[in-house]
């Protein structure tokens, strides 16, 4: 409870000093940006951190450097808008604050609990996410060492990781328990920011709360599935649900998923970022036109653009896979007071070289990360996929539905739409059509009638504020229907082709639509939209897609709940304790009494496993940790297999004369025998370390030091 406590109030702290800068970005419609402040602050202060240390800087001098500049700066726009933010507290503000905090405070609350009944950092990726968050919670240095192959910088997208270490590195509390409530945090920020984003565009606080459990709580439909076969709401199959399209080819994780799983992947980390340039881009008050002027040439609305393409460098730096959504997004909303015809005019050709320009000045912004990061060879692909309607369906169906029903009661099909509008649409569902036809696929069909509908909607008003979350909803269905058809090339082979593609997006897609979500059913429940009997129906199948979408989160806690048969903790090493007691005293003596990024040795193998556990729970670099994932970061360099021919043999040589080139080329200090050592290596092979210190000894367990390593 202390730890809860604790960093509860760190995160109120960090967002009270951050509230001036939120306070000059936002307008009071999106009540002056109070729920983004938290974020923001640990975005810029990381930014500026990270900057400095790329420079040489020390890190922990880059860290307190860039905070006490952020708070002076802070204190001068506090007292800049004084007077304009105390009339905004007295008038609505205080209850403003009250509701960011009130949804940030629950979902934190609702994920550390989640987080608590399955603590345990180890499984799948784990161990890569919990080495990485170690290794920048000690590093002084930037860019910091490969914990997985020492002496290498890292070749991995680390900056949102970093960002969440700089937490760490504040809270007096071990990175086991702030692991946990990293994952609780990013799940508390995006619950509280959609709900601030859809209260600005719809002043419902039930609208607002809709969208943050769409986004943070619900799962698919296949846990009602579950729940049909099993007839009870024990025993779910978690994994199950995140591996439906394509027979399990494919990922389809969503955000309820990712945060149970405890992954702190950047696809997950960047969600508070992504939902920060949402909210920038939706606010009701920005980026309109004045006068027939193209809005982003005038000069406040280029302060405007600014901060925002700060935002949208940084999703991107944290996971560039963000690129082509966030991109597109952008360029969609920042010309939504733009008539939606003609489609190709010299004002929409602006807006798309802005974007650009947007992107390039972000290439510069992170140009120290860039240098030093080596890309893995891809490209782009086209290929008609074959994705089933009822899996697109068990994912999509409930998040697509008020939607639907909104631009069926809207939409005034032929009528209100120029004949240049129907023409463009008709040509569009032509060839849609015969891409469904080619390829025996129903769900172009499915997305074609949104795409057309969505369009149809927007051809058909000049309301600004109408015209932003339907651009969302096209945003949405166009990363939706691009999965369909291309693909971003990776490593994974012919049959996995598309899997991260559909990873990505289906994430990405999940996120717009649960905006779209809030924002629709609040349309459809005002008076005037539907006829009452007609609203009641459509709401209520709604409601019951809705409700059914909510199996798959009671059935995971369910069986939680009904499989644990320890306390409830943050502390995700606790399994260690139980299950590896002398590797866990080992690795809880190398946390407590040694300092910056020493290299250790240990036992090198298969991923997903229980190999690197040292470095993964310490931080500490080892000469070859998962030799698979330093392959696919380093895009199959032949030294992946040279390093680890290497651990074998340091471990299996007769004498330590033999292998004293190779130690002194990896700088080892530390060496781990524990129990896959043992297990793999020769027994004479690792008796040759017996003459060296034994730094740590327990049962099976022991720490060597290197004499003069």
């Amino acid at each position: 409870m202390g730890a809860l406590v604790l960093w509860w109030v760190l995160l109120e702290a960090i967002g009270l000093i951050g509230f001036p800068l939120a306070a000059r970005l936002f307008s009071a419609r999106l009540d002056h940006g109070y729920a983004f402040a938290k974020i923001l602050t640990v975005l810029v202060v990381s930014y500026v951190a990270w900057l400095l240390g790329s420079f040489g800087v020390p890190y922990a001098t880059a860290s307190i450097g860039a905070g006490l500049a952020f708070v002076a700066v802070n204190v001068a726009l506090a007292l800049r808008q004084k007077s304009a933010l105390v009339a905004w507290l007295r008038a609505d503000g205080a209850a403003a604050i009250l509701r960011a905090d009130a949804l940030w405070t629950v979902g934190f609350l609702f994920f550390a609990w989640q987080r608590a009944l399955a603590p345990e950092i180890f499984g799948a990726e784990k161990y890569m996410d919990f080495a990485f968050f170690n290794t920048l919670s000690r590093t002084g240095v930037l860019p910091p060492e490969d914990p997985w192959m020492s002496g290498l910088p890292f070749n991995y997208y680390y900056f949102g990781y970093l960002m969440l270490a700089n937490l760490a590195r504040i809270a007096p509390l071990p990175t086991q328990v702030s692991y946990n409530l990293c994952v609780a945090t990013v799940g508390g920020l995006a619950f509280a920011q959609i709900g601030a984003i859809v209260w600005g565009l719809t002043r419902r606080l039930p609208a607002a709360l809709l969208s943050g459990a769409v986004l943070m709580v619900i799962g698919n439909l296949d846990g009602f599935l579950q729940f049909i076969e099993k007839r009870s709401f024990i025993g779910f199959d978690y994994w199950r649900s995140s591996r439906i399209v394509a027979r399990g080819d494919t990922i389809n994780e969503f955000p309820y998923f990712t945060a149970i799983h405890g992954d702190l992947h950047p696809h997950y980390i960047v969600m508070p970022v992504v939902l920060l340039m949402l909210g920038l881009l939706l606010d009701p008050e920005r980026f309109r036109i004045r006068d027939g002027r193209l809005p982003l040439l005038t000069r406040d609305d280029a302060w405007h653009l600014l901060p925002l393409t700060f935002v949208l460098a940084s999703m991107i730096v944290i996971s560039p896979w963000e690129l082509p959504v966030g991109a597109m997004v952008t360029f969609l909303l920042i010309n939504r007071a733009l008539p939606l015809f003609p489609l190709l005019s010299w004002q929409r050709i602006a807006y798309g070289a802005i974007v650009v320009a947007m992107l390039v000045v972000g290439y510069v912004l992170y140009a120290p990360f860039y240098l030093h990061f080596a890309a893995p060879q891809g490209g782009v692909g086209a290929k008609i996929a074959r994705t089933s309607l009822v899996e697109f369906l068990t994912v999509f169906g409930a998040l697509l539905a008020p939607a639907g029903f909104y631009l069926a009661a809207t939409v005034r099909w032929p009528a209100s739409i120029t004949r240049q509008a129907r023409d463009l649409l008709v040509a569009v569902a032509g060839v849609v059509l015969i891409l469904a036809v080619t390829a025996g696929n129903a769900v172009y069909v499915l997305l074609a009638v949104f795409l057309l509908a969505t369009l149809a909607a927007l051809a058909q008003t000049d309301d600004v504020e109408t015209r932003a979350p339907l651009l969302v909803l096209l945003g949405a269905c166009i990363a939706l229907l691009a999965c369909e058809l291309v693909y971003i090339k990776d490593p994974y082979g012919e049959k996995l082709y598309r899997m991260n593609t559909v990873f990505k997006l289906y994430f990405q897609a999940w996120i717009l639509l649960s905006v779209v979500v809030g924002w629709c059913t609040a349309r459809l429940a005002a008076p005037g939209v539907l006829p009452r009997s007609t609203r009641t129906a459509a709401l209520g199948f709604v409601a019951a897609l809705l409700a059914a979408s909510c199996a798959y989160p009671i059935g995971i806690t369910a069986t939680r709940l009904y499989g644990r048969f320890v306390p409830a903790t943050l502390d995700g090493t606790e399994y260690l304790q139980r299950e590896h007691p002398d590797d866990f005293a080992a690795i809880d003596w190398l946390r407590t009494n040694v300092s910056g990024l020493p290299v250790i040795l240990e036992a090198t193998g298969n991923p997903y496993s229980y190999y690197a556990r040292f470095s993964s729970n310490t931080g500490l670099p080892t000469v070859m940790g998962w030799g698979n994932h330093e392959g696919l970061w380093r895009d199959h360099d032949q030294s992946v297999g040279g390093r680890a021919t290497d651990v074998a043999r340091m471990f299996n040589a007769p004498t330590l004369e033999e292998i004293e080139p190779l130690l002194e080329r990896y700088k080892v200090r530390y060496v781990i025998v524990g129990e896959l050592e043992r297990k793999e290596y020769k027994p004479s092979g690792l008796s040759k370390f017996e003459p060296w210190r034994a730094v740590f000894n327990r049962g099976g367990t022991t720490v060597y030091e290197r004499p003069g390593g």
